[in-house]
């Protein structure tokens, strides 16, 4: 079996690529949104193709912020942590948006504070399962691999 390519998309895909989304239902129409470069200007389409050309599959990506978590200091006071969440928010958006970023995303729990912070600040819930690739695990198993091949330590 041939080995597919990997590639940026050209312009000479889009119509075709176009097609392929509008005739896929199961694809979210702000998802089609989300791709565009008005709506995050990070977006690239990579695709993946086969050695003739065919094109197989493509996949538009674009950069977010994630927000790992807040930390507070304890002596401070509820007052002083909402200003600080404020602060934080209004910063790191100025920022983001200076790089074409257009989300930023974090974890959290309904329930929480910060959370119902959060949406009270534009952030709002996904009702889909969040499915996360950890690069760092994968880096790690394949460096692991490598140390314990002595093939490799030559």
């Amino acid at each position: 079996m041939s080995e597919v390519k990997f590639r940026l998309a050209e312009p000479a895909d889009a119509e075709a690529f176009k097609s392929w989304v509008l005739r896929n239902p199961d694809i979210d129409p702000q998802d089609i949104k989300t791709a565009s470069r008005k709506q995050n200007p990070t977006v690239l389409y990579f695709v993946a193709e086969n050695p003739d050309g065919k094109v197989i599959a493509f996949a538009p990506v674009y950069t977010q912020y994630a927000l790992a978590h807040l930390a507070f200091n304890p002596d401070s006071t509820g007052a002083e942590r909402k200003q600080a969440m404020e602060t934080l928010l209004t910063g790191v958006t100025a920022l983001a948006v200076q790089f074409g970023i257009r989300e930023i995303v974090t974890l959290s729990k309904e329930e929480y504070p910060v959370a119902k912070w959060a949406m009270k600040h534009d952030f709002e819930l996904e009702p889909r399962q969040v499915f996360k690739l950890d690069i760092n695990r994968i880096l790690a198993k394949t460096e692991e691999e490598n140390t314990c091949d002595p093939a490799a330590a030559k």
